[in-house]
């Protein structure tokens, strides 16, 4: 075990120092249109939102190899994202149907699925929305528990396996209070965060559920307030969490042993991780000195790096401001600031992908094989 872990460390601080990337600018549906990236799979496939002018909103999209496409999810004129994608070219996403400031909006949670679109219902709430999906279909998200459109308060966390949509319930146990779901493996253990009471008057603690929907409330970090974005299949968990006395939220990571790290910024006061692979590499955001967002990556779980550092040839770009995914050849997606001040959505892709990145990744799998292996 320790020539295993120390073989891990000494990869990982190799890949780290070898990686630069190239940028690939997804286009928007309409030219001089906002776009961004928020989910990719591990054949590259993209999906997201993009404005089209011909209906003035933003609409969910997929781009393959580049090239954008409309989902047209809900039906035309809708307004929605697709938030992840799975390698079997199953999304997930939302739709919002705008009413006005008193009734609040009407969103649906979707599936598409070769060119068919499915509404996966609700929990008999007014909104619902799919967030991330995993290698055999089951999708989690968040969903409103009464028609009340503008109360985030009855939100829930859900499971949609087989067709049903399964309330996965809140920390207080008594269906009082606020959660809701952000991340799945493939083992179907699911991340997100949730109130320990009612959602107004509450500390909001990252939430675990097992693929049994057993809830697990984890007081990360050591203030009031922690968050789940992702979970890869080695059990490493990233979002963000306060520190005692501090209102701002830093990225976080747990790896598969449990153990926290709280991590910093690059000068300002709030950073997270939106996402890991199974390579154990996180992506996400951090504020620099003026407190301005700048996407990041770390390679080794207690560090990171700015990814405008990273990048070969950013002509075109003011800067890249937040990256959302990483799939297991390390391929991000994300948004940045074009140089004519549009949002646009970005792919990058290291070149030359290092052999360190590989190993480093087949290092990680025997190390968690091992891992399952001792606790079976």
């Amino acid at each position: 075990m320790k020539k295993i872990s120390l073989l891990c460390l000494l990869l990982l601080s190799a890949s780290a120092n070898a990686v630069t990337y190239n940028i690939t600018a997804l286009s928007a549906l309409s030219p001089g249109g906002d776009s961004e990236a928020y989910g990719l799979n591990d054949h590259g496939t993209v999906v997201g939102q993009s404005y089209n002018s011909n209906t003035a909103q933003m609409e969910s999209v997929v781009w393959n190899n580049g090239v954008v496409q409309n989902l047209d999810a809900g039906g035309t004129n809708v307004n929605g994202r697709a938030s992840d994608i799975n390698n079997s070219g199953a999304i997930v996403g939302e739709t919002v149907t705008f009413t006005n400031q008193f009734t609040g909006n009407l969103g649906r949670a979707y599936k598409w699925e070769n060119g068919v679109y499915t509404d996966l219902g609700d929990l008999n709430g007014s909104w619902a929305s799919a967030t991330a999906i995993n290698e055999s279909g089951v999708i989690t998200g968040h969903s409103f528990t009464s028609n009340q459109a503008t109360d985030i308060g009855k939100s829930h966390g859900f499971r949609y396996e087989n067709g049903v949509m399964t309330d996965l319930g809140t920390v207080s146990g008594n269906f009082a209070g606020y959660s809701r779901g952000e991340g799945i493996n493939d083992a179907g253990e699911i991340v997100g965060r949730g109130s320990l009471q009612l959602f107004s008057n509450s500390e909001k603690h990252l939430i675990y559920w097992e693929a049994d929907n057993t809830l697990h409330s984890i007081q990360a970090g050591t203030g009031n307030y922690s968050n789940a974005q992702d979970i890869n299949n080695n059990g490493v968990i990233v979002g963000n969490a306060r520190l005692a006395g501090s209102p701002d939220q830093k990225a976080l990571f747990i790896d598969e042993n449990g153990v926290e790290t709280v991590l910093g910024t690059f000068g300002g006061d709030v950073s997270r991780f939106l996402a890991v692979n199974d390579a154990g590499i996180a992506v996400g955001s951090a504020e620099d000195a003026n407190n301005i967002t700048q996407a990041m990556i770390s390679f080794d779980g207690t560090s990171i790096i700015d990814l405008n550092t990273l990048v070969i040839d950013l002509t075109g770009w003011e800067s890249l401001d937040q990256a959302y995914d990483i799939n297991a050849s390390g391929q991000i997606v994300g948004v940045g600031t074009l140089s004519t001040g549009e949002q646009g959505a970005f792919l990058l892709t290291a070149v030359p992908v290092p052999a360190a990145v590989w190993l480093f990744g087949s290092a990680l799998g025997v190390l968690g094989w091992v891992r399952r292996k001792k606790n079976s």
